[in-house]
């Protein structure tokens, strides 16, 4: 039986450009560079204006088993595309020839989450069984390193290349640094930089000085001029989700404000900012990108009833001090007084404000992965939690000596800058499972995935770079063109070839689809 041949939805190709690639080609081999002003956007439109997809028949049979396509990553020089897969499998293709040429089984315990290449030959995934694996594309068999240190399902890989580390996050609430350089596995140093409750993913730019950390709790956080080795000390104590509660319900508690500096202008190591700023009342921001140029981010996540699924983009480049001149509020409150030190000394206040999860609770946890759906945060189950004093109530001496000397600190609660540049409403299908956006190689284009399809997204209706099209107000992303029936299941994964105009999905059905550009 013929299949039905669906044709992509193309949105504006009416739009008339007098540009020929052939003359472009004709002038570059020439030596002539194009003179003419927009040539380059009118090119980059008709690329992505004319990608289709196109079908390959392999010669070694997929196995039904690999699940879902979670994550998909090429090599740096866009020679290999590595699939993660929910099936606790990886599998490997030519990305000139699209077909699969290796498939590691069993590569670990549970389903595989994310996949990140470190340099030319080398790669890591990491997974629900709390591992962390780093493999060589030359020697497939057996993997180079199996990394522990995180508690609780690993989702997220990044590679700073400014301080040669990899850093990894967890829904532990953790963010390890790894130093690689160890010999085998058995004394594989890590540090922890940062724990906060409700981390779900954390990104770096391209060039180490940012790290961008979406949360369950509606709001991201930026931390600028980032320093790995000085972080964990940095913000030891810093509570973000204590921090954010404060801003929504206009109170002040000392274990909060006495952190203001953190979010100072004129602060020149990981200083913060707080992004909520979101079409909507936004819960899990489950999915996160940045940039190639590390202009902005692209996020997904749903609103607090979920029913809703929106992709924003957010600017995250550093601001001018004046602008952070009035984000403040100060909070008009009385504070209680302190204890009279005469009074018995037996007698505890009761001060409950905000439960936080101890790394160790995570350890003496035990949990069989093998009865809960992978990738599924409606799923994850919270062990007990400890109790956190505000310090409003008795005596606190850290807390009054700070307040006493920066007593403008006391009832001032910082205010967040809005960050909102683009936005558009998605599909909501697949509910409880992420779906990955990714950039463009140029940024130009966002490739969101969309219902059993996907769409690409521009930030106006040219195809122009954001730099050129920064909008005075939050605009509606343009649709380049829409690809919506492609899979057979819902897409949860896309992405672009860092070298050619190359672009792969995978959706829960065990399928990647290939994409290029047909002129």
């Amino acid at each position: 039986m013929a299949t039905k041949k669906v044709i992509p939805t193309r949105i504006g190709s009416d739009l008339k450009s007098t540009v020929k690639f052939l003359d472009v080609i004709e002038r570059r081999t020439l030596g002539f560079r194009n003179s003419r002003f927009g040539v380059d956007d009118s090119i980059a439109f008709k690329l992505y204006n004319s990608i289709y997809p196109f079908h390959i028949e392999q010669k070694r049979p997929i196995p039904t088993s690999i699940g879902g396509i979670f994550n998909l990553e090429f090599s740096l020089d866009g020679k290999l595309l590595v699939a993660a897969c929910e099936g606790k499998q990886v599998l490997i293709y030519d990305a000139g020839n699209q077909k699969l040429i290796h498939n590691i089984l069993d590569a670990h315990l549970n389903c595989v989450n994310c996949v990140r290449f470190l340099n030319d030959k080398h790669f890591a995934t990491c997974s629900d069984d709390t591992s962390i694996k780093i493999w060589d594309i030359r020697k497939l068999k057996y993997s180079m390193k199996t990394l522990h240190g995180h508690s609780n399902w690993v989702k997220n890989i990044e590679w700073s290349e400014k301080d040669n580390v990899m850093v990894t996050s967890a829904f532990d609430g953790s963010i390890y640094a790894w130093n690689l350089k160890s010999p085998n596995e058995s004394n594989m140093m890590y540090d922890k930089v940062f724990l906060m409750n409700g981390l779900m993913r954390m990104k770096l730019t391209e060039d180490g000085t940012k790290m961008i950390i979406s949360t369950t709790n509606g709001f991201m956080i930026i931390i600028h001029d980032l320093n790995l080795l000085t972080l964990a000390t940095d913000l030891r104590s810093f509570r973000p989700s204590l921090y954010r509660l404060m801003q929504i319900s206009d109170q002040c508690f000392p274990v909060g404000t006495i952190y203001n500096y953190l979010f100072s202008p004129t602060r020149k190591r990981n200083r913060i900012e707080f992004i909520d700023d979101f079409p909507d009342v936004a819960e899990v921001i489950s999915s996160l990108q940045i940039h190639p140029h590390g202009w902005c981010t692209v996020s997904r996540h749903l609103n607090s009833e979920e029913t809703e699924e929106w992709t924003c983009v957010h600017d995250i480049q550093s601001r001018d001090p004046e602008d952070y001149k009035d984000s403040y509020t100060y909070i008009n409150e009385e504070f209680p007084l302190e204890a009279d030190p005469d009074e018995d000394s037996n007698i505890r206040p009761t001060d409950l404000w905000m439960g936080y999860i101890s790394l160790e609770e995570y350890s003496n946890h035990n949990r069989d992965f093998s009865q809960v759906s992978q990738n599924m945060w409606e799923n994850f189950q919270l062990p007990t939690m400890g109790i956190l004093n505000t310090g409003l109530i008795g005596v606190n001496s850290s807390f009054n000596t700070y307040f006493n000397q920066h007593p403008d600190q006391r009832n001032k609660v910082i205010r967040n800058l809005p960050r909102m540049t683009h936005f558009v409403k998605e599909e909501n299908v697949g509910k409880g499972f992420i779906k990955e956006l990714c950039f463009s190689a140029d940024g130009r284009v966002i490739c969101s995935p969309y219902d059993k399809g996907v769409r690409l997204l521009a930030f106006n209706e040219h195809c122009h770079e954001l730099s050129s099209c920064v909008p005075e107000n939050p605009q509606q992303l343009k649709t380049v063109i829409e690809m919506k029936d492609y899979h057979k299941d819902v897409v949860v994964s896309c992405k672009f070839n860092p070298v050619h105009h190359q672009l792969v999905s995978g959706c829960l059905g065990s399928e990647i689809k290939w994409y290029q550009p047909v002129i």
